[in-house]
């Protein structure tokens, strides 16, 4: 009886030993295979921005070229085969992970043609989508620092002005955030990013919206009853470029 009870303890704990090591398998499998998936993930984002990049370069280089202005990307002209290769980018399955260095392929084939429409000539559509390809493509590592002077100012915003509302401004396309406050103080309205420099901004009610004075770009804000808030620029919704807001207080 306990040569039978000794040899059933043994079956159970050769099992239980099979068992946790098939778990530990499949724990180091599926650890292996994450790490795979990343690495393959990093080459293939690596891989797909560096086309980007020839692409958007090979497009500053002729978007000055006479025949450039005079045939933009059209059938036959020298310059058609770029629209087509932005496109094929563009449709490539890899291209999505080109969020991950903050742009967009949609974006360069948009580039090209503001290009088609100016000449060649710099523009706000053109300064804008250069920016964005200049910062992805050299990004510079910004440390924050507190001026005494901001921070002074923003100090006094707060002493003399009334809180209007928070919030916490996000793009998701290149995972970035940052805060922002509304203070009012009668009719008027400043805006400030209370961190680093503590930018502000001088804001112009107009119903719901609220236009940043002097901005180039015409960006303003929309804040709702509930306050809240989405924004804008002259050309519309930025939502499409990826910026959302969360409301804070």
């Amino acid at each position: 009886m306990k040569k039978i009870a000794l040899m059933t303890l043994l079956a159970l704990l050769l099992f239980s030993c099979q068992n946790d090591k098939k778990k530990v398998e499949k724990e180091v499998k599926d650890e292996s295979t994450s790490k795979t998936t990343q690495i393959d993930d990093t080459e293939k984002t690596e891989k797909i921005f560096n086309e980007f990049v020839i692409l958007y370069n090979e497009l500053l280089s002729f978007k000055d070229d006479a025949k450039f202005k005079e045939y933009g990307f059209g059938i036959g002209g020298p310059y058609n085969e770029g629209l087509v290769k932005t496109q094929k980018l563009s449709k490539n399955k890899d291209s999505k992970l080109l969020l991950n260095k903050g742009v967009v392929a949609g974006e360069l084939e948009q580039l090209g043609l503001a290009y088609v429409t100016s000449e060649g000539k710099e523009t706000e559509t053109t300064e804008f989508f250069n920016k964005v390809f200049s910062e992805a493509i050299s990004p510079i590592e910004v440390e924050e620092i507190e001026t005494a002077s901001g921070k002074s100012n923003y100090n006094n915003l707060k002493d003399n002005y009334e809180l209007f509302g928070k919030w916490e401004i996000e793009n998701t396309l290149v995972k970035d955030s940052y805060p922002y406050e509304i203070y009012i103080k009668n009719s008027e309205y400043i805006g400030v990013i209370p961190q680093g420099d503590y930018k502000t901004d001088i804001l112009e009610k107009k119903g719901d919206n609220y236009f940043v004075k002097g901005n180039k770009y015409g960006e303003y804000f929309k804040i709702d009853s509930k306050m809240n808030m989405t924004l804008f620029d002259r050309d519309g919704d930025l939502s499409s470029m990826g910026y959302k807001t969360i409301r804070q207080k």
